[in-house]
């Protein structure tokens, strides 16, 4: 007689709480789902994450490699499994190429620099940590885009869960979809803020958590005065971990998913990087992260594509920019100085390729300066025809991708045409973006005059 759903359950998280433990339960969170994750949090910072397939497979999938991440740290708990490449993924198989059905991994929740992703783990520093679910997303076959979803059930014994707006004690389940969302596993509270919820790491300087209290508010505020309030109630993460690394890397990284932005200070000296260039390095991280909760929200979904990321990265650097010129004097010099560095560092960069190759040579910081110089210079000319700015090709991009089409260049022109963008602007803008220029700087000081003159001038109402 097959075992009730209560007492499967029972032995599943008696099982998760004992790495060593193997269960007789065949449970997967959701019926028909071709793979399920439990994860288990241990005392030993480490998380004991067990792969469940439906039907047996030869190998599971992994979308990217993420620079040698997995077979380094995800241990397997039986010696029979390997690890290879799978063009620019990897997959987990068996030594004798048999099939399998339950594979399980010990991995340290410890902080990992990734390239162009997002870590798996960002320890606080009372012990608790943010787990991005995303990088466990795993496929039967190639290929493989890492982006079905993944039924994933947590224990974590004394600790509570934060997941999907909920707070659960002890264990809990989700379907995580698409990129991923980030689960909080820890003691910490969150606190109640205007606009948003944040959980924030207590390590972190005075200073630096009053400041970044009022920081995000005020990007919020003033972006929702001009797009209207957000949908949702978005959630703040700041994590640190000031331990030093034993391979002495140290790192900084924000970034958004849908309805969190996140940031975390890693390795040594974590605690004075945080308060380095603040409270100006501070408010333009908020405000470009706000930037992004916005153009997700008015248009439904994350922006991917990685060769026109210039449209989302940069127009968020400089939706960002516009709302701290507004502050004050100090916060517009401030920009000014951004817009004079990324001015020098696209025109360097453009030299040995135009912007559309600049990911795939490994110069995505490109499609942040680059991109940035771009808005802000089509900002200039559309206020200059009495229109308004980027704001107005902004509405009218959100609005035709919402409609279903795709967030690429040919949606950007015809937003930023049709708001009045010159076709001047737009002929340097595609030069830039796909070649045909012998030298780009002539090109980008252009974009950099429009640029500094948007930010300079008096924004303050």
């Amino acid at each position: 007689m097959p075992a009730s759903p209560k007492a499967a359950l029972a032995v599943l998280f008696l099982c998760l709480a004992l790495p060593s433990c193997v269960s007789t339960s065949r449970f997967i969170p959701d019926a028909g789902a071709p793979i399920a994750l439990d994860l288990a949090s241990q005392p030993d910072e480490t998380v004991v994450a067990t792969y469940r397939m439906a039907a047996a497979t030869k190998a599971l999938h992994f979308a990217q490699a993420l620079g040698g991440y997995r077979p380094e740290d995800w241990h397997p708990q039986s010696a029979g499994f390997r690890w290879m490449q799978d063009g620019t993924g990897e997959r987990i198989e068996r030594f004798d190429g048999g099939p399998f059905r339950v594979v399980r991994f010990t991995l340290p929740a410890r902080y990992r620099a990734l390239p162009k992703s997002y870590a798996p783990f960002s320890p606080f520093s009372d012990g608790g940590v943010l787990i991005h679910s995303g990088q466990f997303h795993a496929c039967l076959r190639i290929p493989c885009a890492g982006t079905d979803a993944l039924p994933i059930t947590i224990a974590a014994p004394g600790k509570t869960i934060g997941v999907e707006g909920r707070r659960v004690a002890d264990q809990t389940r989700f379907v995580s979809r698409d990129d991923g969302t980030n689960i909080f596993v820890g003691n910490l509270m969150p606190e109640e803020a205007d606009g948003f919820v944040a959980i924030i790491d207590p390590g972190l300087p005075t200073a630096a958590r009053d400041h970044l209290r009022q920081s995000l508010p005020r990007a919020m505020t003033a972006f929702a005065r001009i797009y209207g309030a957000l949908s949702f109630r978005p959630e703040l993460y700041v994590s640190m971990d000031a331990r030093p690394r034993k391979d002495g890397h140290a790192s900084t990284q924000g970034g958004t998913l849908p309805g969190q932005i996140f940031m975390h200070f890693d390795g040594a000296n974590a605690r004075e990087r945080v308060t380095a260039e603040a409270p100006f390095w501070l408010d333009w991280f908020f405000a470009h992260e706000a930037a992004h909760l916005f153009q997700q929200d008015r248009v439904g979904k994350l922006a991917g594509d990685e060769t026109a990321a210039w449209i989302h990265e940069g127009g968020a650097d400089a939706m960002a920019a516009l709302v701290l010129t507004q502050r004050g004097k100090e916060e517009r010099g401030y920009v000014a100085s951004r817009v004079r560095s990324a001015e020098t560092a696209c025109a360097t960069g453009l030299a040995s390729a135009p912007l559309d190759r600049a990911t795939a040579n490994g110069n995505f910081d490109l499609q942040y300066q680059c991109g940035m110089l771009i808005w802000l210079a089509l900002d200039e000319s559309v206020r200059a025809g009495k229109g308004d700015g980027l704001h107005a090709v902004n509405k009218t991009l959100f609005a035709r991708v919402k409609a279903g089409a795709p967030w690429d260049e040919n949606a950007f022109t015809t937003a930023a045409r049709s708001s009045g963008a010159p076709q001047p602007l737009l002929q340097r803008v595609a030069r830039l973006v796909h070649g045909g220029y012998r030298d780009p700087h002539e090109d980008v000081a252009a974009l950099g005059k429009a640029a500094l003159a948007t930010v300079l001038r008096e924004q303050a109402n």
